[in-house]
């Protein structure tokens, strides 16, 4: 690695700094994402720069992609693809300079690495050309910027940071090429968290106003230093701007977030290391950050539970959890930095510990599960934090009947059980084909006769039979008291969940929803769709299998379509399926019987009680719940 510590860094000057400015209003691949303000908000940062700051107009390279029409002021080449590429990674490269800004005003998406990727204004249908902020900046961390030159890169970007699915269109992968890693610094600020759009007041971007307001008056030294104190302020600001309902968005900053994994967090852009956060509860130290950086470096998916893990950690340590039930990021590190962002001040315990240790209590046995409890105890024992809780363990599935029907003839099917509690018990097999009515029969003996009676019936059938109403099939009950048999719905004594694994054909999509939906728990936003009647057509399934999410279907359609969305379910890799059988009185809408309209999230783990719950309360509601780890006499899919 090397040298180039902050501390033998020369004073910043005007002379050496130079910067790349950059607003985008006008996109040659669809005028309907034409934005209104980002070139004059570039022209305006700009400005600053060379006035305020006193930076040579010759030292910052400006382009410019305006509205058709728009006249803005100052000079500048568009924002090509060329242009951005020619003058961040070859002009600006070989200048002699110790500090750069970057500063990026228009449309913005993230990738599945959480790369902030940025639309050039020539990007195309076929190829959307586009800028990866993130690669770009570990290219100019590494030694690929020779010469031990541009110790500190500032960066902000003024650009929504929406998932690239939202968005129609390819986007090429690009990463630029990196080099061995250096000790330069960066500071990145964002206009909005992950799935956030940034907003436009009239003509301007109100992330930008905000900015500038902060930054006016100070030189360019006071305000380079002073980036953590003037970040914070910005986002205040917008705490309070969200209060009063005139803003959304949720500014966020990173200091020196280095490509190689390690993260530095606090105040080190100024002082080296030497400046505290501010008081109240405990937050992680520099070495904690480091050792971090290392334990995570490797992780390039969020493991089962991260949801579950995220939670606990506001649970255990008296702070309240955010309301949307939902991950901060997809990287494993910037949700840790969520959490010490987060931190509140009831108990002396950082939140990332007990995030981490409860990842390592589900993980199996590993080294990384050894290194990660030795990093949560030393890391507790240094900043005298109290002890961890142990984790809770995951809850244990519902003892189930498993009842395979194969089909055999036309309307015949042979018959196979199992028994699940914590492992499959072969139960026994049928030798003679019979018809639904005979397996019903010898399903109703059964369940009388064993003297181990399951809370869950998983009905595992081909897809032509997800049509029969088996959660309707009576079964009776033992007489007592001198009291004859009694018949109850299998519905309404049973937790009754239908499934057809041999039906999938796509196994390994079925399988990365299902671990989507581990990761990132069951009341998502994003975990559940409705469908209705429009939604119907042939490319369904294409749609349903774009994302890891959806993971749950609720259909609330006609009838006539209800095997239609069901065939696209299967296909489309959804393991979870809600819909409504035939009835003579119309049915009220599937969240409502679930109890799952607004402001109540719709739970999908809860999915085989609610639905028990709704046919006792004689809403005739079918459930598919087919987890693919859970099959069998069939090798697990993840194994």
């Amino acid at each position: 690695m090397t040298d180039g510590s902050p501390a033998a860094e020369p004073q910043i000057t005007p002379e050496r700094t130079f910067a790349l400015v950059v607003g985008v209003e006008s996109y040659e691949i669809d005028t309907r994402l034409n934005l209104s303000g980002p070139a004059g908000d570039a022209v305006r940062f700009a400005d600053w720069l060379t006035g305020t700051a006193g930076v040579p107009k010759s030292n910052v390279r400006l382009l410019l992609s305006p509205l058709a029409g728009t006249w803005v002021e100052g000079e500048a080449k568009p924002a090509t693809q060329k242009n951005v590429e020619e003058a961040l990674f070859t002009d600006l490269a070989q200048c002699d300079g110790d500090l750069l800004w970057i500063y990026w005003a228009g449309h913005g998406f993230l990738d599945r690495r959480h790369d902030l990727l940025l639309p050039y204004a020539d990007a195309t249908a076929g190829l959307f050309a586009h800028l990866n902020l993130s690669s770009a900046l570990r290219r100019w961390k590494s030694d690929e910027i020779a010469g031990g030159r541009f110790r500190r890169t500032v960066t902000v970007g003024d650009a929504c940071r929406l998932d690239i699915a939202r968005l129609k269109g390819k986007f090429p992968q690009v990463n630029y090429p990196v080099g061995a890693p250096t000790r330069r610094m960066q500071f990145t600020l964002y206009a909005s968290r992950p799935g956030e759009t940034a907003k436009n007041t009239v003509q301007a971007g109100q992330f930008t106003d905000t900015l500038l307001r902060r930054l006016e008056g100070r030189t360019l030294e006071q305000a380079t230093l002073g980036l953590p104190d003037i970040a914070r302020d910005v986002q205040a600001d917008f705490t309070v701007m969200r209060a009063n309902g005139t803003a959304w968005q949720h500014p966020q900053f990173d200091i020196a977030l280095g490509w190689d994994g390690s993260s530095l967090h606090g105040d080190t852009w100024a002082d080296g290391g030497t400046t505290s956060r501010p008081t109240g509860g405990l937050v992680l130290d520099q070495v904690a950050w480091t050792e971090l950086g290392q334990l995570m470096s490797e992780s390039t998916e969020l493991p089962r539970d991260t949801y579950a893990a995220y939670r606990w950690a506001f649970e255990v340590t008296g702070c309240v959890p955010p309301m949307d039930h939902k991950l901060p990021s997809s990287d494993l590190v910037e949700i840790v930095r969520d959490l010490d962002d987060r931190q509140g001040t009831s108990r002396a315990v950082p939140l990332a510990l007990p995030f981490v240790k409860h990842l390592a209590s589900r993980a199996a046995p590993s080294p990384w599960v050894v290194a990660a409890n030795g990093w949560v105890e030393r890391t507790r024992e240094r900043l005298s934090a109290d002890p961890v809780p142990v984790p809770p363990s995951r809850p244990v599935e519902s003892p189930a009947l498993h009842v395979r029907l194969t089909e055999d003839d036309e309307g015949s099917y042979r018959l196979q059980l199992w028994s699940f509690q914590e492992r499959w018990d072969y139960v026994g097999d049928f030798p003679d084909p019979m018809d639904l009515e005979g397996v019903r029969k010898a399903l109703t003996l059964h369940l009388l006769t064993e003297p181990a009676k399951p809370a869950r019936i998983e009905f595992h059938v081909p897809f032509d039979l997800l049509e029969v109403p088996f959660e309707t099939w009576t079964v009776s009950r033992p007489a007592r008291r001198g009291r004859g048999e009694r018949a109850v719905q299998l519905g309404c004594r049973y937790e009754v969940v239908l499934r057809c694994p041999e039906e999938r054909e796509d196994l390994e999509l079925w399988l990365a929803k299902w671990q989507w939906y581990e990761t990132h728990g069951g009341l998502h936003p994003d975990a559940v769709r409705d469908i209705a009647d429009c939604d119907v057509s042939g490319d369904l399934a294409d749609k349903l299998q774009l994302n890891a999410s959806p993971v749950c279907v609720l259909a609330e359609v006609t009838e006539d379509l209800v095997m239609d969305v069901l065939e696209a379910v299967v296909d489309g890799g959804i393991p979870i399926a809600v819909w409504r059988r035939p009835s003579p009185a119309a049915g009220a809408a599937i969240r409502t019987v679930l109890d799952a309209d607004p402001p109540h999230a719709l739970d999908v783990a809860s999915l085989p009680t609610g639905l028990r719950r709704a046919r006792v309360d004689q809403h005739p509601l079918a459930l598919l719940y087919d987890n693919p780890d859970r099959v069998p006499l069939r090798r697990s899919l993840s194994s």
